[in-house]
Order: structure tokens, then sequence, then C-alpha cells
């Protein structure tokens, strides 16, 4: 484990290093959050029955924008996608190294730094903004505390998803389409862009059967208060079990397709 965990720590330290690729993004996600905002309060504005309270809303919108690439289904690893593309991937195969948690590694190192040089600058903007549009302190301490914990295991969950479309991409020329395909299913299933509670109840009923909500939706929502600490709780487990179940599935996979991968060329 050591070995993975050192790993990790030097692909967070590279991916500190691209700061000009972070503060590019911080004008996008400052200006979309925004939007949201605007959009949503012609809503409330008309009287239409909505299932939270604005300051809620307005938290659950800048705290979605604060972390989003900790969980954001479109953020692809170029290195693992081009070595799947282009064959380098045998190279990777004969490491004494368990291929499966390298990438996994990889994943969650990309994601940490890449939320890290935005988190603070989206924080102190929504902070400074007129309260009306400003971002709320958490309902609770304890579901802050479950903010927390629930964010970290929704990464998991959604690494343990993005490893599941790389091992698909041995099967498939276009990683390209693949990848874009899942991400839009996955957005919008998480309530990143459309909070879960906003939707018809069908769609309610089928993110609830899936682990995308538990990604983004639960932490956002603890840290409203639109789910009490028991709930939270309980949501925990839910997603521990998601995590154990999709990593052993990753696994079974990619040591199945390891056994017949074949590199032409070189």
């Amino acid at each position: 484990m050591s070995k993975y965990l050192s790993f990790f720590k030097l692909r967070v330290a590279v991916g500190l290093q691209y700061r000009f690729s972070a503060i590019a993004g911080l004008a996008t996600q400052f200006f979309w959050g925004l939007m949201l905002l605007f959009l949503y309060e012609a809503f409330y504005k008309n009287g239409i029955s909505t299932p939270f309270e604005w300051k809620g809303l307005v938290s659950y919108i800048w705290l979605g924008q604060a972390f989003y690439a900790i969980v954001f289904f479109r953020l692809i690893t170029p290195d693992i996608f081009d070595s799947i593309k282009t064959g380098q991937i045998s190279y990777e195969m004969i490491r004494p190294l368990n291929i499966y948690w390298m990438w996994f590694a990889k994943i969650c190192a990309q994601r940490v730094s890449a939320c890290l040089l935005r988190l603070a600058p989206v924080i102190i903007f929504a902070a400074i903004l007129p309260s009306h549009y400003a971002l709320g302190l958490p309902a609770s301490f304890g579901g802050f505390i479950l903010f927390w914990i629930t964010l970290i295991l929704g990464m998991f969950i959604s690494t343990a998803l993005a490893m599941l479309v790389y091992i698909f991409m041995f099967y498939t020329t276009s990683c390209t389409g693949l990848f874009n395909a899942y991400a839009a299913f996955a957005i919008f299933l998480s309530g990143m862009d459309i909070p879960i509670k906003f939707m018809p109840e069908l769609f309610q009923n089928i993110c609830y059967a899936l682990p995308f909500r538990l990604c983004m939706d639960l932490p956002m929502r603890l840290y409203i208060g639109d789910i009490t600490i028991t709930e939270g709780m309980v949501s925990v487990l839910l997603q521990i079990t998601w995590i154990i179940g999709l990593v052993h599935l990753g696994n079974h996979l990619i040591q199945r397709v390891s056994k017949k991968v074949v590199v032409q060329g070189g």
C-alpha cells in the first residue's frame, strides 16, 4: 500500500504545477455558478414551488463549483487514455505493481490536485458576494463532518466508475466517444447540473438506484441540512458498499482483459 500512496503523492505534486490551467478554469466556474444562481432565482421569484430554501440552493451550487474536480466525470487522465490507445499499456503490465491500484492512485491524485488549485479562490469568491448570492455556513457541525467524509468516499466511487470506463476502452478503438457518453450520463444522474430533488419523481428513483448521486448530491445536501445526520451515516455505509463492489468488479475485469491484450507493432 505504501508504494501506491507514494505514487499518489508524486502525482498530486505534479498536478499542482498546472496553475495556469487552473486559473483559466476559474473564470468558467465563477461564470457558471452565477449563471445557475440567476437562472434559479427567476424560478424562485415567480413563486414556483421548490424543494430547497434559497440559501440552501446557493450553497449547493457554490460547493458544486468548488469541489467539482474531486468527482468530475468528464476529467480524463491523459496518460492512462494514451497508454490504452497507443499500446504503451504493455510496459505498465510488466511492472511489479497491480495496474488497477496504480491507475486508481493516478486518477485520485489528478482529482485532488485539480481541486486544490481551484478550491480556495472559488470559496473566497462565493463568500464575499452579496449575502443573497453568498455561500452559507453548514447547517450543523455533524453535517459538516459528514460532508467531508461523503465527499472523499464520493471521490473513490467516481474513480472506481472511471476505472470501469478505462477497462472497457480495451474493447473499442474510439476511447473519446465512450468516455464522453459516460460523462454526459453520469453528470446528469449525479446532480452536478440539476439537484436530484429538482427532478421528476421517476428520475429521482433512477438516481437513487445508481451510485452517481453519492458522489455529489449527497455531500452537498448534508452540508445544507437537507439530509439528517442519521440518513447521512446510513449513506456512508451505502457508499462503502458501492466502493467495495465497484473495486472488486474492476479488479476482476482488468485481470481478465490483461490476459487477452494484444499489442500490434513496436
